[in-house]
């Protein structure tokens, strides 16, 4: 069993997209970051703003993952900094179809991204992931992904301040 990846079509796009933005917007008001009146909106605002063309935005890779028979399992979205320390590959959005889980295409994919960053020149490949993620936070792990910063936060009751 292999995996590739090849550039998504405007048609792989729109359903990353229906996919990407409302996981997003969930996320971000199950962290607390977002309220849910505004998320739906802020989410598709961000995602216009990074991703302005499409899958032809300059500096961003939006590919499809497929299996040997061409079939899609998943879908991977990153771009490139130079303007770190080290030159960085910064995955966005990494996931697969429920016909693509638990068939070690996650292991064969970072293995492809690897070895498509090192041929770039890149050093180091980052990824942020909510902490309500469980399981992408122990797939990450397995693939040899260790935390660099931990974000904290406690929510405020009122009446509760100390004199």
């Amino acid at each position: 069993m292999s995996i590739h990846f090849s550039p998504m079509t405007d048609q792989d796009f729109a359903a990353f997209l229906r996919k990407s933005i409302p996981e997003y917007a969930y996320d971000q008001m199950r962290a607390g970051n977002w309220a849910s009146n505004e998320a739906m909106q802020r989410a598709q605002k961000e995602f216009q703003q990074m991703l302005p063309n499409g899958p032809q935005t300059p500096g961003q890779h939006l590919l499809v993952i497929l299996d040997d028979n061409d079939s899609k399992v998943g879908m991977c979205w990153y771009f490139v900094d130079e303007n770190r320390a080290r030159k960085t590959t910064f995955l966005i959005d990494l996931f697969f179809l429920p016909e693509g889980r638990h068939k070690n295409y996650e292991a064969e994919s970072f293995a492809l991204l690897e070895e498509m960053a090192r041929k770039d020149g890149v050093k180091r490949i980052e990824l942020q992931v909510f902490t309500h993620k469980a399981e992408e936070i122990a797939m990450y792990r397995q693939n040899g992904f260790g935390e660099t910063s931990i974000f904290f936060a406690k929510d405020l009751k009122p009446g509760s301040n100390v004199s």
